[in-house]
């Protein structure tokens, strides 16, 4: 397990005591929290994974760099001081440095996330939902789904906690926030733990 996935771990906690808050109040907005919270703690794993996983591949002898690393530009003025820096001095420099390059970039939505995977995975890019959804079967959970229907689902999720966030979870004209379920919201917390589950497993045996 990556520390990243370590920390994961323990945000999504919060979502997990928002229903338990539900459950003792009542109040909807509690469940609605969920979604909140279950989408930036999994936009901020994936940001310390490209973090620390590209750190991992740099510092094999020798460094392997897939075409999206190979793309991060660093600031002049920070390289001017590079070889002054001791070898472990180095390794933090570039661990800064990857951070920096996508720290404000969201990578919740499919699409992003292929592009924050193929900066750190070296498998084909063609099989990278594959792997991914092989490895949320394994769950148990996903035997009838397809890579598509992962997407799909993940955009969903996405889609409605942009709806909470900057609409109050209400459709364009509408008078009242769309219905909420403690089932909803189990269910994304569910799902959302898994997709990370799978994401680290796959990126430790591309690892190693």
């Amino acid at each position: 397990m990556t520390d990243a996935k370590s920390r994961f771990d323990r945000h999504l906690e919060e979502a997990r005591t928002c229903i338990y808050n539900f459950d003792q109040s009542g109040h909807e907005f509690a469940l609605r929290h969920v979604w909140i919270v279950v989408v930036s703690s999994f936009d901020l794993y994936v940001t310390e994974l490209i973090s620390e996983a590209g750190l991992r591949l740099i510092d094999r002898a020798p460094p392997v760099l897939t075409n999206s690393l190979r793309q991060i530009q660093v600031r002049l003025e920070k390289l001017m001081e590079f070889e002054t820096l001791s070898p472990t001095d180095k390794l933090l420099f570039y661990k800064r440095q990857l951070y920096a390059a996508v720290q404000y970039k969201s990578f919740y939505r499919p699409d992003r996330l292929s592009e924050a995977l193929s900066l750190i995975w070296i498998c084909p890019p063609k099989e990278k939902w594959a792997r991914v959804l092989a490895r949320m079967k394994s769950t148990g959970r996903y035997a009838t789904r397809t890579q598509e229907s992962i997407r799909d689902e993940l955009t969903l999720i996405s889609d409605r906690r942009d709806l909470i966030a900057h609409s109050m979870d209400a459709q364009p004209g509408a008078i009242a926030a769309n219905p909420v379920s403690r089932e909803d919201a189990t269910q994304i917390t569910t799902f959302v733990a898994d997709l990370a589950l799978a994401l680290d497993a796959e990126t430790e045996a591309q690892l190693v």
